[in-house]
Order: structure tokens, then C-alpha cells, then sequence
């Protein structure tokens, strides 16, 4: 059985996600929509990879199912709820890459 290994600095960044993202389960969608500007803001969400870190290779993806391979901006993110215009390609503070 494969180990997993987490950095003290993952396991503090995903908590102070869960503490932000947290207050907004249940809110309605137009609030939704202005929580994840603030959000996207806050995590400084950008369309653009930074090197090589971008949505595709990050846990907190969520692509279209029934589009696996698509280039277009369909998917979730488990840090913006309700949020289905994520590109595949996007970057934010809030990546965390996927276990290898």
C-alpha cells in the first residue's frame, strides 16, 4: 500500500480553505455568485497556469463528467461552490496538487 504524504504547509492551507469556503454552504445562488468573486479574489484566481501548477493537476478540480477532455470553462472547483466556469488551464493560491 502506497504512502501519502502531506506537508504541514498543505495541512494548513486546506484548513484555511475550509475556513473561508465553510460560511457559504447553503447560501443561495446570486449570493453564491458574489461570494465566489470574493473568492476568486481572495485567491487570486487567474485563467492562466503559473508554470506548472493549473486547475487540471490540482485535487480541488472538478471536471465536466460528461466532457472529460474538454478545453472549455465547464468544470468545478470544490473552493468556489456553485461555480462552473473554471478552466482547465486556470491557476490559484488555493492549488493543491493531486497525489501522484
Amino acid at each position: 500500500m502506497e504512502k501519502i504524504t502531506t506537508s504541514r504547509r498543505q495541512l494548513l492551507k486546506m484548513g484555511t480553505i475550509a475556513l473561508v469556503t465553510a460560511p457559504m454552504v447553503g447560501m443561495s445562488t446570486v449570493a453564491s455568485a458574489k461570494q465566489n468573486t470574493a473568492i476568486r479574489t481572495a485567491l487570486k484566481f487567474q485563467s492562466t497556469p503559473n508554470g506548472d501548477k493549473q486547475c487540471n493537476k490540482c485535487m480541488n478540480y472538478i471536471p465536466n463528467a460528461a466532457k472529460p477532455d474538454n478545453k472549455e470553462a465547464v468544470n468545478g472547483c470544490k473552493l468556489y461552490p456553485g461555480d462552473d466556469e473554471i478552466p482547465p488551464n486556470g491557476y490559484c493560491n488555493g492549488f493543491v496538487a493531486k497525489p501522484k
